[in-house]
This record gives C-alpha cells, sequence and structure tokens, in this order.
C-alpha cells in the first residue's frame, strides 16, 4: 500500500464506537513515537460540516522531553473530517499543528469496543504511515494482544504494516509483551 492510501475502513462502523479515549499501545509508526510516550488519543464528535460529512475532533495527549530533557506533557488538536467513506478521515491541526495534516482510517474495531486499529498515512510534514493499535485500557493482557495480532495478521492491507513496537504507558504490564 503505498504511504499516502487508506486502507478500507472497518466494515458496518459505527462512529459512536470510536469516540472518548483511547491508549497507543502499539504501533509500527516508530519515528513518530520515538520520542513520545503515555500516548493518549480522544476523540470526540462534533457538528457535521456544511456538506453533512461527520467530524471529530482528536485531540493526542502524549509526554515527550523539553528542551532540558525533562518528560513534559503535551497535546496535539485538530479536526478530522470524513471522507468518502464513514471511518476514513483527513485531518487538520489547530494552533501551532496547523501545518500537521494527514488521513487516518478506522481498520479495525472491536465488536465489543474494546481496541481498535488505525492506519495513518504519511502526514505533510513526513510522519511515516504506519499502523497504531489503541485500546480503551491502558495495559491489557497477552491473550487480548495475541487475538488482536491474529486480527491484523488476516487483514489484508494490514497484514505488510511492518514490525509493531510498545508505546511506553503508565502502566507496565507484569511480564513485557510478545509482539510476534
Amino acid at each position: 500500500m503505498a504511504s499516502t492510501e487508506l486502507p478500507d475502513p472497518a466494515p458496518e462502523l459505527e462512529l459512536a464506537r470510536v469516540l472518548g479515549p483511547w491508549y497507543v499501545l502499539f504501533t509500527s509508526r516508530r519515528s513518530y513515537y520515538r520520542e513520545r510516550s503515555h500516548a493518549r488519543v480522544d476523540y470526540e464528535a462534533l457538528a457535521p460540516d456544511p456538506e453533512g460529512r461527520a467530524r471529530l475532533q482528536s485531540s493526542l495527549r502524549y509526554r515527550s522531553p523539553d528542551l532540558l530533557g525533562r518528560s513534559t506533557a503535551r497535546i496535539a488538536v485538530g479536526t478530522a473530517v470524513a471522507e468518502d467513506q464513514l471511518g476514513q478521515f483527513k485531518l487538520r491541526g489547530h494552533a501551532l499543528a496547523r501545518l500537521h495534516s494527514g488521513r487516518f482510517c478506522f481498520t479495525l474495531v472491536d465488536p465489543d469496543g474494546r481496541w481498535t486499529a488505525v492506519w495513518h498515512s504519511r502526514t505533510r510534514l513526513g510522519a511515516a504511515a504506519g499502523l497504531d493499535i489503541c485500546t480503551r485500557d491502558p495495559s491489557i493482557p497477552q491473550a487480548r494482544l495475541d487475538a488482536i495480532l491474529a486480527a491484523v495478521q488476516a487483514h489484508r492491507s494490514l497484514a505488510d504494516a511492518g514490525p509493531l513496537v510498545a508505546v511506553t504507558q503508565h502502566w507496565i504490564p507484569p511480564t513485557p509483551y510478545q509482539l510476534g
């Protein structure tokens, strides 16, 4: 898949299922999360745009080092507008992040709403394309991770997403995650 393309969204996606907080636990976007930790994204529904397309506010909260190397809380807020297929969105940042724009897609969504796989295309500022695995909990059991990885491998567009790495979170699992 080209870095600007998006896979098909999860079938029968209900926007209400993806609203609220999600912890970014695993990613194939190593360079993006190299100095970001404790990542959590919140999706909030906004009024539709004038053309009737769904809109979301996306707020990515994370920690990264400041100029003195101290871990500092940060937030990147943007507005995401649905594209032709609900589940595919074009994101544009607010304020200082206005130059940051990209596209993302909810490719897999757990029927119970406990996890989702989100594909991000390459951004205008050059952040690499890749996959984020997000969960409602900051830590999950290995059995749930195994089920998520099996679903990702079975998906025709995500099987080649690249190796996943764990994003540092507040909660450390009792044993390290086995990613493959």
